[in-house]
């Protein structure tokens, strides 16, 4: 039988979140009774939105969320995430004369004494890929934090609790390719993805209405060809940023 150990709280989390261990192997747990009612998303479903979001990374092929299960608890389940050493690195905010080149602007705003500072992330594909995963799974809150640079080169997505909402919820500051051309290996992808979903574990994660709506967003995709702008009847950028 599995044997959890809980470290400490996560005071940064704005849900119950906790750094653990299962089996001697750190993790993130986050128990579904300690989730925040939310005007917009049926309480107690974030721990099965988590689980919902690797499983979709996995059906793509791109392995950008570390290893997420569900377990069950005496109040119910959790979402269990290994842990990951890293750091935030790939999304900035500068001043606006000094965005370095390779980096791509998103939003143009002011510091508090007046002076010009852009918000940019880098240009890499790994990137891109993080921003066509929240735009298949609708994430609500793709924060500057929630993308984490590990020493080994490699790149995660973490955070994935309000995700898969059937309406338009898109919140993101990974907009440095709205509207341009999605790679033909990333279409390719997508493609192979939509074709697997309805006999994967999503149908068991998600509503009826949610998994529809997943198809049909990666269908926009593959039929557009180009990644997703912002829609002027939700707002575009996540708050806080970071």
């Amino acid at each position: 039988m599995s044997q959890l150990r809980i470290i400490e709280r996560l005071p940064q989390a704005s849900n119950g979140a906790f750094l653990a261990e299962l089996d001697g192997v750190k993790v993130v747990f986050k128990p579904n009774h300690l989730e925040k009612e939310l005007w917009d998303f049926p309480t107690g479903t974030l721990a099965l939105r988590e689980r919902a979001t690797y499983v979709m990374d996995q059906l793509l092929g791109w392995n950008l969320v570390p290893t997420t299960e569900l377990v069950e608890t005496e109040q119910g389940f959790a979402s269990v995430q290994h842990w990951v050493e890293a750091k935030p690195s790939l999304v900035e905010i500068f001043p606006s004369e000094d965005v370095p080149e390779q980096w791509l602007g998103v939003l143009d705003g002011e510091g508090p004494s007046g002076q010009p500072l852009t918000l940019a992330h880098q240009d890499l594909e790994v990137l891109m890929k993080i921003a066509l995963l929240d735009a298949v799974v609708n994430n609500a809150d793709r924060k500057g934090g929630h993308i984490l640079s590990a020493d080994d080169g490699s790149t995660y997505a973490i955070d994935h609790g309000v995700t898969f909402h059937d309406e338009p919820k898109l919140r993101t500051v990974l907009w440095g390719w709205a509207g341009q051309e999605i790679p033909t290996h990333l279409l390719a992808d997508l493609v192979q993805a939509s074709e697997e979903i309805r006999e994967s574990e999503l149908k068991d994660l998600l509503t009826e209405h949610e998994l529809l709506a997943t198809v049909e967003r990666i269908s926009e995709l593959t039929e557009t060809k180009v990644f997703s702008v912002p829609n002027d009847e939700w707002p575009s950028l996540p708050w806080p940023l970071f």
